[in-house]
Order: structure tokens, then sequence, then C-alpha cells
């Protein structure tokens, strides 16, 4: 009975340290293709980082000059760069250019028009910095005010200002969102309670999508209305933008679809679309669910710098490069203007100004590839055009 009772003892230790070391296995396998997947998105970005480099080296090498005709030399840096997506040049309040490349939808063989609709992604927090800075111009809050003053229990709130939001110079930092579509009311209280802060950060630059998603409910604190019926109401009925609105509602007519590379290609395959969930247009409350075109943008960005939205004085003061670089009020100050850049579920957007608002370059795209960013290209199209070698 006694060698009996040992025998099973025996055999259930076997077992335990079997599963035991079958879970191990299990486990070391599963580590070791995570790591082996970190080793390879490592090498896939650096890669595509430096085939960006090369592409970028040779768009800047590109010679303009003012007696040659516009229509071929913009035309022919954007064939170069193999951007996919509509271009626009303004000059002096006149377009100049105006052409689509590649496809919107290229499994039912749409192509882009000038026209077509994108998502603008970041862009779209300069223009919630400008409903902020409305606020502050009738008098209902100050740029010195704290946080804590709108968001009474969130931790660090009195450390840090709607200025350093406007900024992006404060120590929060959302790494989630929700996983199921919410009202702006849900998105916003998950943020709040699920905001991170790192002191080390505060003061410093330090990009973050969540202190324009807090500032988006200021805006509906302040105002009684949501965030997307203050957007609607004092961007897009103001202005009379007839190719805007959210994504969240569909693009409509003149649609397109967001293509992306996992690989370091530069020339479009059109081979995998990036679809985006209902929760995650939810999530980008304020910094990125908005669609438009090259025009609309255009038009609400110059009358940003035209004082149509907010005092000229005011813009001045919303555009105020920090201590810590180019960023301030939604949008990176240049010395020869303003830039703004969007990325993600396949988009890619960008668009430069002079400081009157009435000469730039917008680029938008529907097909992001790592290893063809169109920064670079748009940049040298608006510093030629500065230069004056585009007419």
């Amino acid at each position: 009975m006694k060698q009996s009772k040992l025998l099973v003892t025996v055999l259930l230790v076997l077992l335990i340290v079997g599963a035991g070391g079958g879970y191990y296995v299990h486990h070391t396998e599963r580590q070791a293709a995570i790591a082996k997947k970190r080793q390879t998105d490592k090498a896939l970005n650096q890669k595509a980082a430096q085939k960006n480099s090369q592409l970028s080296r040779k768009v800047n090498q590109t010679t303009f000059s003012n007696s040659k005709d516009t229509d071929e030399q913009v035309t022919k840096v954007l064939k170069l760069s193999h951007f996919v997506g509509s271009a626009m040049v303004v000059k002096d309040d006149h377009v100049i250019y105006n052409h689509a490349f590649g496809y919107a939808n290229k499994a039912k063989h749409v192509r882009n028009q000038v026209n077509s609709k994108y998502q603008i992604l970041s862009i779209q927090k300069s223009m919630t910095a400008v409903g902020i800075m409305q606020l502050v111009q009738a008098g209902k809050l100050k740029l010195t005010d704290p946080i804590s003053k709108f968001y009474p229990n969130l931790k660090h709130g009195r450390q840090t200002t709607i200025r350093q939001m406007l900024d992006m110079t404060t120590g929060f930092r959302l790494n989630t969102g929700l996983k199921e579509f919410a009202s702006e009311a849900k998105v916003i209280d998950y943020a709040k309670h699920n905001v991170y802060y790192y002191p080390e950060k505060n003061g410093t630059a330090n990009y973050s999508s969540v202190n324009f998603l807090l500032l988006a409910g200021i805006i509906r604190q302040l105002t009684g209305q949501t965030y997307k019926h203050y957007f609607t109401t004092h961007f897009i009925d103001k202005l009379g933008l007839t190719e805007s609105g959210f994504v969240i509602d569909g693009l409509g007519k003149d649609a397109t679809t967001g293509y992306h590379s996992e690989t370091s290609e530069t020339t479009p395959g059109y081979e995998k679309t990036m679809p985006e969930s209902k929760a995650q247009m939810a999530n980008e409350l304020g910094t990125g669910q908005v669609y438009m075109s090259n025009a609309d943008l255009f038009k609400v960005e110059s009358a940003i710098l035209k004082g149509k939205l907010i005092s000229k004085r005011n813009v001045a003061i919303l555009h105020t490069r920090t201590a810590t670089g180019e960023y301030g009020g939604g949008i990176y100050n240049l010395t020869n203007g303003v830039r703004s850049h969007g990325v993600g579920y396949g988009y890619e957007s960008s668009i430069f100004l002079s400081p009157d608002g009435k000469t730039g370059v917008v680029l938008m795209s529907n097909y992001y590839r790592r290893s063809a960013g169109i920064q670079a290209t748009a940049n040298k199209i608006f510093t030629e055009l500065m230069k004056g070698d585009i007419k």
C-alpha cells in the first residue's frame, strides 16, 4: 500500500514538473519570437529610414529656376519622390499648381483627383489650438490657467498650464485608448483617469496627443457644445469648407483609401490598406479625426494666419516658439512661416505657409511609406517658392 502511494506521488511530481517544463518551453519560445520580431522591425525601420534619407537628398539636390515652367518643375520633384496623392501650390493667393497622382482606390481603379479628400491627422491640432485661443480672446480662460481649473482631480494638474498643453511641454502621456467606440465625454473621462505623468518631462519637448484631447474637453466645458459641433460651426461653416468633415461620418464623394507599407518599399504597390476602427476615430478627439481636401486645408490655415478666426495679435501669441523648439500653439513655427504635419492610418499630410498666409504648399497622401515620406518634398517646393524660383 505504501509503495502504491509512493508511486502515485512520484507520478504526480513528474506530471507537475513536465507541465512546468512545457510552460517554460512555450514561454521561452514566445519570448524568442517577440525578440525576433522586434529585431526584424528594427532592421526594417533602419532600412526604410536610410532609403528615405537617400530620397530626401535627391529631392534637395533638384534645381529650380523661375525661367522654367512651374508645372514641369514641381511635377518632376513629386515623381522623383514617388508621391501618391494631391499637390497644390499657392502664390499670393493664386493657385499656380494643382495636380493629383496615383490611386484613391486601386482595387476599384479610382484615381486621386485635385479635390480628393484625405485625413489631415495631427494638423487638426493647429485648429484645436485656435479654438482654445478663441475662448482666450472671449475672456473665458487664460493661457496661464492651470489645467486643474478644468480637471480638478487630474494628478499634477496644478503644475501644468494651458500654454504648456498647447506647446507640448507637459509631462502627460496616454499609452492606450478605449477599445470600443465611445462618446466624446467617455473618451475624455477615460483620458483623465488613465493619463500618466512624467515629472522629468515637464517643461521639455514631449509630443503627446493627450494634451490636445484634454484641450478639446475644455472647449466642451466652456461652450456647452460637443467638440465636433464647435469645430463644425467655427471652422467648417464659418469658412464655407465644402470638402471637409469628420472621418466617423465617412469621407463621402471623392473619398480616398489609406494604404501603407510594412516594408521598405519606395515605389507604390498598393498591397496593404490600413483600416481604422470607430474606437480609434473616437480616441483621436481634437487631435486627428478630420478629413479635408487640399483647397479646404489651405483655406483654413491661411484664414488663421490672416486673422480671420482670431486676431493677428493672438495668432502671434499662439504661435510663439517655445524655448524647447519650433513647436508652439499646435504648429511648427519656422523663420519663414509655419508648417504642420500628420501621419496615420495610411495617410500623410503636410502644409507649409508664409507668415501672411498667402503663399504655401499642400501635399496630402493616402499612401504612407516610411521610405518615401512627403516632408522633404513639401519643404523643397516651399523653399523654392519662397526664394522666387517658382513663379
